[in-house]
């Protein structure tokens, strides 16, 4: 008799550097909702310049916002792992431009700024939400942002 064999996926939560001024923090892995871990494994982490206070991956995390300065940045990363892959192959980290922002996101007011990215490398997703304090980020919080996910690991 056969039996069969489950394979397990398995994805390590992101981290991000702790550099001056940023709170980060990470949730260990676990399966995607409503799915087996057999069919779908994800890990969530953060870096925002103020107190995160939302879950991992509460997108887009309202507490959170609700204390973001328009100097502020917020960063959410949920990789995982999924049988069939579903994101396109990307570049990762991605290089935030200021074209690339659009006023708020879904359920977030147009006062902030936000970019989102969804691409794979290999057989690693990548869900990137970045929300900024003002509509149009200044120069100097997009080099912050680019810089700090330049230390995901």
């Amino acid at each position: 008799m056969f039996g069969l064999l489950a394979l397990v996926l398995v994805v390590s939560p992101p981290h991000f550097h702790a550099a001056p001024g940023w709170h980060v923090g990470s949730r260990p892995a676990h399966a995607c909702p409503g799915v087996p871990a057999s069919r779908c494994v994800q890990a969530s982490g953060w870096a925002s310049t103020v107190r995160y206070r939302d879950c991992g991956d509460c997108v887009p995390p309202h507490r959170t916002l609700a204390h973001l300065p328009p100097n502020g940045i917020v960063i959410q990363l949920t990789q995982a792992e999924e049988r069939p892959d579903r994101a396109g192959l990307g570049k990762w980290p991605p290089r935030i431009r200021a074209g690339q922002i659009t006023a708020g996101g879904e359920g977030v007011s147009n006062r902030y700024g936000h970019f989102e990215t969804f691409v794979r490398t290999g057989h690693l997703e990548h869900y990137l939400f970045v929300w900024f304090g003002r509509e149009h980020p200044t120069r100097r919080q997009l080099a912050r942002a680019n810089a700090e996910l330049r230390t995901v690991r």
